[in-house]
């Protein structure tokens, strides 16, 4: 097959920079809990973890110490079952946050910090010196701890360039092991971030990662741009959970470093949509059809074109063959369907038909095919939507509620 396709990525990419491995830190558990209505109780976590480190993801980001209870209890369940996986946990550059996360028994800690004026002034009426004079005792204090750390620049691409790379470098000298950067309010393109990137690794060296949100729907994109720059370690979500419009979606950073980029990520790949149904599951949150990877629809074709190219030879319209990420190949019947899938499945049984016979068997699944269609949608959307409402927030009415009956015990 090679022989008849031209190359023209290798050919037109940039290469010299890209990492000869990358390795994958998931977020899903933390960052991607942060979904509006998602909850991951512990018996979730445990479950989801033991996925991802069966596959071999490299890191797993397992919560916010600070944020409750229930969050460190879970927080000490991943710890304590031993995973091949860096288990770690996201800390503010606090003693509190450090000394809490150590005592749970994780392996790293993540400690973050935004470096951006507009965070620094509106979050938290503080300065870039306030900012210094915060994170430098507090990385210092985790080395007097004795716990390995990597640094998290929060909305580093609005953040002043020789800001970032001052408080970086000095992080770094203090003994951070990994620098990640962060697209978090999602304000660059591809093509930015690729020379923002290139530029802050050659003015700091070290090893680095990369987070960023969807909210233009440039997070993989942007992620693929940072590792290409030179990133090792893009931090991920599974099925692009996370807050808003979410973050970079594991499923399709993998599958893109591995087969355009040619470069091995540790991750068994065929576990990856056993994977994403896992955390349908547990999320409560729905793959759209047309999601790459693991949606329904990824190995699915109806089109004449389609179907016909596909038995021809996969490689026609399926640039991930369907076993690689766990999937099944069927061919749909519909409104575009032709004569090529009709007689495959009439040679199956040993069936022939006639060119208009098989005409009209194509006309009759349109027409059934139609049939109360609008009704039908107009349903599922009614449904989509009451679920949404209900599991993905809390009623305003309930919470009303609530705050009487509280006010009535006293």
């Amino acid at each position: 097959m090679d022989r008849f396709i031209e190359d023209n990525n290798s050919r037109y990419m940039n290469q010299t920079r890209i990492p000869d491995r990358v390795r994958i830190w998931d977020e899903t558990l933390r960052g991607g809990e942060q979904s509006p209505g998602v909850i991951f109780d512990i018996e979730d976590k445990i479950e989801l973890a033991e996925m991802m480190d069966e596959i071999g993801i490299a890191v797993i980001d397992a919560g916010f110490p600070m944020m409750s209870q229930g969050e460190r209890d879970s927080i000490e369940a991943l710890v304590a079952l031993g995973l091949d996986a860096e288990v770690g946990a996201t800390v503010r550059c606090r003693k509190k946050d450090i000394d809490t996360a150590i005592d749970l028994g994780v392996e790293k800690l993540y400690m973050f910090s935004t470096t951006s004026k507009f965070h620094l002034h509106y979050k938290h009426d503080m300065t870039e010196q306030d900012c210094i004079d915060q994170v430098i005792p507090a990385v210092e204090y985790a080395g007097e701890r004795g716990i390995d750390f990597d640094f998290i620049s929060e909305d580093t691409t609005r953040s002043d360039f020789g800001f970032v790379v001052k408080l970086l470098k000095e992080v770094k000298e203090r003994g951070a092991q990994r620098l990640i950067i962060c697209d978090t309010a999602s304000s660059i393109t591809p093509e930015a971030m690729y020379s923002f990137t290139a530029e802050l690794i050659d003015r700091i060296g070290g090893c680095w990662g990369v987070h960023c949100h969807n909210d233009f729907g440039l997070a993989v994109a942007n992620t693929i741009a940072a590792v290409q720059a030179g990133v090792e370690f893009p931090t991920v979500t599974v099925n692009s959970l996370g807050d808003s419009s979410g973050n970079a979606a594991l499923e399709e950073v993998v599958m893109i470093v591995e087969k355009l980029f040619g470069i091995d990520t540790g991750v068994d790949t065929t576990g990856l949509y056993d994977l994403c149904k896992s955390v349908e599951k547990r999320s409560g949150l729905y793959i759209s059809p047309q999601k790459p990877v693991c949606g329904f629809n990824s190995y699915r074709h109806e089109s004449e074109v389609h179907v016909s190219g596909v038995l021809a030879h996969a490689g026609s319209y399926e640039p991930i063959p369907p076993e690689e990420v766990g999937r099944k190949r069927e061919f749909v019947l519909g409104k575009h369907s032709g004569p090529t899938n009709v007689g495959n499945l009439l040679e199956d049984r040993g069936i022939s038909l006639s060119e208009e016979q098989t005409e009209k068997v194509l006309d009759r699944i349109e027409n059934e095919k139609s049939h109360d269609r609008e009704k039908k949608i107009e349903q599922f959307l009614t449904s989509i939507d009451s679920y949404n409402q209900k599991m993905l927030g809390f009623s305003e009415d309930r919470f009303w509620e609530l705050v009487e009956e509280v006010r009535k015990e006293g």
